[in-house]
């Protein structure tokens, strides 16, 4: 196995260029959207911010992820179709790591009698990699070419049909789960 980690023990990471990755693509929109999120309960009330604002950008999400995965695979095309047996080696585990995790989520929330609606959202994002964030990240420590932007944007290409599968597994056996009490709090 020597050889899938070859160099990976004398990796440095300059410090500067992590705190400036973290600093610009978490730290800056986290507080921006509090911020923001803040001014537009007080100004406008929750009723307004989650009956009028919020569905409003329900497709903007959508059409942003998928803009997202676009510039990513379009931008990494030479990087994935060079390196085809990397993509195999990366693929693997992380496929079988994401189905591990939802369903050992999954299997833990039926064991505790969690509500559907509750159990499979919860296992779905607690299996997901946040491939967007790790490919920022990855790009911008160690380049566009580097192994680490390579294995990130595998990641992404690996988890999307896996989640999809993931929720349609989760839909298929709802009926494993307790039905809520209607009116109940």
């Amino acid at each position: 196995m020597q050889f899938l980690v070859h160099g990976a023990s004398s990796l440095t990471v300059p410090f500067n260029v992590l705190l400036t990755s973290v600093l610009v693509f978490i730290v800056v929109p986290l507080l921006a959207g509090v911020l923001l999120r803040s001014f537009l309960l007080r100004r406008h009330g929750q009723a307004w911010f989650e009956g009028v604002l919020l569905p409003k950008f329900a497709p903007v999400t959508i059409a942003a992820l998928l803009a997202t995965l676009v510039l990513i695979f379009a931008f990494q095309a030479d990087n994935i179709t060079g390196r085809f047996f990397h993509v195999v080696l990366i693929a693997v585990p992380i496929t079988l790591q994401v189905y591990f995790n939802a369903g050992l989520a999954y299997g833990l929330m039926k064991w505790l009698k969690v509500e559907h609606a509750v159990a499979a959202p919860g296992a779905l994002i607690g299996a997901s990699n946040f491939f967007e964030l790790a490919v920022a990240t990855a790009v911008a420590l160690f380049g566009p070419e580097s192994g680490a932007a390579l294995a990130t944007v595998v990641g992404g290409l690996v988890e999307v049909p896996v989640m999809l599968s993931g929720c349609a597994a989760c839909n298929r056996t709802r009926h494993w789960f307790p039905v809520p009490l209607r009116g109940a709090a």
